[in-house]
């Protein structure tokens, strides 16, 4: 049997080298992109020193160019595409839509979602052929309207209805939008550090009593979740939002 091929985006840090780890110590060779080459190659080789396959790919999603090296090198090096991942993602800017520079907004979106219908695009014809999947990580943000995160909720409901879109249109490939819950991330620092003042109080506390009190999730439970998807989530799935502990996410095994 062939090793399955993932390609995890975000792969650097938080959920997305949660992610990677888990998938490449069970089975899958792995292919991390993101922005900080360091920290990449660190994760890798992490990988590899404990027995995996793994190859870093610099590369930045807002632009189309790097999401066709990401897809091109994995190609390349491993011949086919088994999960794609959409990992990567930002939660800035946090601002009222009045006071929001647009080109924070631009910036957003291009994280949030255009990379992940980028490189949904150019990765189907190699999920084609593998009948492989994709799972896009999404958030309960998409459906709760939050003043000062109107970015981030709006790219999460769009991701949402992407990722039902692809299913839609490809019979052969397995889509998941996928949330992972409250999880111990950099994302969840910058809500504590940059959303005083701006979100609601109650919504900034909930968060802040989260970290104080220990109840934010750690990475390696909901990739665990990400990495059962990618490896066995049955076709008739497809098209579906499911959350980290979803029952039949958990049955997996």
């Amino acid at each position: 049997m062939h090793q399955p091929v993932f390609v995890v985006t975000g792969a650097s840090q938080g959920l997305g080298a949660a992610i990677a780890c888990l998938a490449a110590a069970k089975g899958a060779q792995v292919v991390l992109a993101a922005r900080n080459t360091s920290a990449l190659e660190a994760q890798a080789q992490k990988i590899i020193q404990n027995g995996g396959k793994a190859l870093a790919v610099t590369a930045d999603v807002t632009r189309y160019e790097d999401c066709k090296k990401i897809i091109d090198v994995t190609l390349q090096a491993f011949g086919r595409i088994d999960a794609l991942i959409n990992n990567a993602g930002v939660i800035e800017p946090f601002a009222r839509i009045s006071e929001v520079n647009h080109k924070d907004w631009d910036d957003h979106l291009r994280v949030n979602l255009l990379g992940p219908v980028w490189l949904c695009q150019l990765a189907i014809p190699a999920l084609r052929k593998s009948r492989g999947r994709v799972i896009n990580l999404t958030s309960h943000a998409a459906e709760i309207e939050i003043p000062g995160g109107s970015a981030y909720s709006t790219s999460k409901a769009a991701l949402n209805r992407f990722s039902k879109a692809l299913a839609a249109e490809e019979p052969e490939i397995t889509v998941i939008a996928f949330i992972p819950g409250e999880t111990d991330t950099p994302m969840q620092a910058v809500i504590r550090e940059k959303s005083k003042g701006i979100a609601p109080e109650a919504i900034y506390q909930y968060f802040t009593d989260l970290h104080e009190q220990g109840k934010l999730l750690p990475p390696e439970i909901p990739a665990l979740s990400v990495v059962r998807l990618a490896m066995r989530a049955p076709h008739a799935w497809s098209g579906e939002i499911l959350q980290w502990d979803d029952e039949k996410v958990q049955a997996l095994e």
